[in-house]
């Protein structure tokens, strides 16, 4: 597997709106996030027990994380994302229980108060470039959920600079980064070559606190290694790579907020 490029990083934040940029990430392999990530946002928000129930997929980019969902767990799933091409995408999985909401100015005005059990966000707050936008994003959320509802945030650990997970690399190591900075990303692609894009900066203290004064009650905070995954996930997940950093050290932060 060759080695991502190491060129200095763009000024400006990958535009997810880009037909391309929404093909080429719907092929990247996302085995580190089937490990460690979307299976314990689906324990996080009980899925198992909330059939026939909403729930909110913000960001939903290409939709292979709403049409899961929606086909494993029998969940009712809105789907929405700022990018036309992203819906475009999603809308192939044809799966009658997701419906697609075009994201204007980080508001689903034609859906109503209320009317969700439980959302989602899914490596959302890297592609967005000012906290001002997140925190319109997360009044959203609050105003879509339904009282007592939770919502829960997954994002890369910005502390991992320059590890080598086996799906992704975050940053450079040696490098330093601040909240806002524009970083580089690199996800793995099923030939073993990289995706290059470039993110944001977004510390975990940054999102909790924008949670907190999107009005959500409780904010409580996990991270998780590979031998938390046994018995969350498949087995084969487990056994079919060589995981290395994924056995000590955390590659995701989940932050649960209950409304």
């Amino acid at each position: 597997m060759g080695m991502p490029n190491a060129s200095e990083p763009r000024n400006s934040v990958t535009r997810w709106s880009d037909e391309q940029v929404a093909q080429q990430y719907q092929a990247t392999v996302a085995s580190t996030e089937w490990l460690l990530g979307y299976p314990f946002v689906f324990r996080s928000l009980n899925l198992d027990a909330l059939q026939g129930g909403r729930l909110l997929d913000l960001g939903c980019g290409p939709g292979k994380i709403a049409d899961y969902v929606a086909s494993h767990f029998g969940v009712h799933v809105v789907a929405a994302d700022i990018s036309p091409h992203m819906l475009d995408v999603a809308r192939k999985y044809a799966n009658p229980l997701v419906e697609y909401h075009l994201l204007v100015d980080d508001r689903i005005p034609e859906v109503p108060d209320a009317s969700v059990d439980r959302a989602m966000c899914n490596f959302v707050l890297v592609c967005v470039p000012q906290p001002w936008q997140v925190l319109r994003l997360f009044r959203e959320v609050h105003r879509l959920l339904k009282p007592g509802g939770k919502f829960t945030v997954l994002n890369a650990d910005h502390t991992r600079i320059g590890v080598r997970f086996a799906s992704f690399i975050l940053g450079r190591e040696g490098d330093r980064y601040k909240a806002g900075d524009r970083i580089p990303v690199h996800l793995e692609q099923p030939d073993g070559s990289w995706l290059d894009l470039i993110d944001v900066y977004c510390p975990t203290e940054t999102s909790v606190g924008l949670l907190r004064e999107a009005g959500f009650s409780t904010v409580e905070q996990q991270a998780y290694v590979l031998a938390d995954a046994e018995g969350v996930v498949d087995d084969s997940l487990l056994t079919g790579r060589d995981w290395t950093a994924e056995r000590t050290m955390a590659p995701f932060v989940h932050l649960t907020a209950s409304k």
